[in-house]
């Protein structure tokens, strides 16, 4: 890996497509993944081979998208578990980016102005809502979160 972080990290990250959460969640850890590691041919089997290990957890993690691996669905919107990211639910996405159907312009300058305000607010898991275009159209994914020791 690049090495290791002391501390808590807050991460986002994009995906390029819509669609299902879980499976954009697996091409972007893969994704991430692969540009961080030094092995010739790295890949997801290696990745959850050193998750079940339990070296990344002993290290802090990643401090990256790595470090979760299941979307779930929840109406709950205080539930955070280790290793999960949760679907914000519609009320959350007027409450935190101000709109039903927020773009990337949107998403962005919300989390660079108050990431620390937004889920979760422990280590260990992450939140996602889909990504709209301009004309209402879902085009992507945001995954964020906060992992470390």
């Amino acid at each position: 890996m690049n090495g290791f972080l002391v501390g808590a990290s807050r991460w986002i990250y994009f995906t390029d497509k819509g669609g299902n959460a879980q499976a954009a969640l697996d091409q972007l850890r893969e994704r991430v993944f692969q540009q961080s590691w030094r092995h010739q041919e790295p890949s997801l089997d290696t990745l959850e081979d050193l998750m079940e290990s339990g070296i990344l957890e002993e290290e802090g993690g990643t401090h990256s998208v790595i470090d979760v691996d299941r979307v779930i669905e929840t109406d709950d919107v205080d539930y955070e578990e280790d290793g999960t990211v949760r679907m914000v639910v519609p009320q959350e996405m007027l409450e935190y980016f101000g709109e039903e159907k927020p773009t990337r312009d949107v998403v962005e300058r919300v989390y660079k102005a108050s990431a620390s305000d937004l889920p979760p607010m422990f280590r260990g898991s992450g939140c996602c809502a889909p990504v709209y275009d301009p004309q209402g159209n879902q085009v992507e994914w945001v995954f964020w979160g906060m992992t470390g020791d």
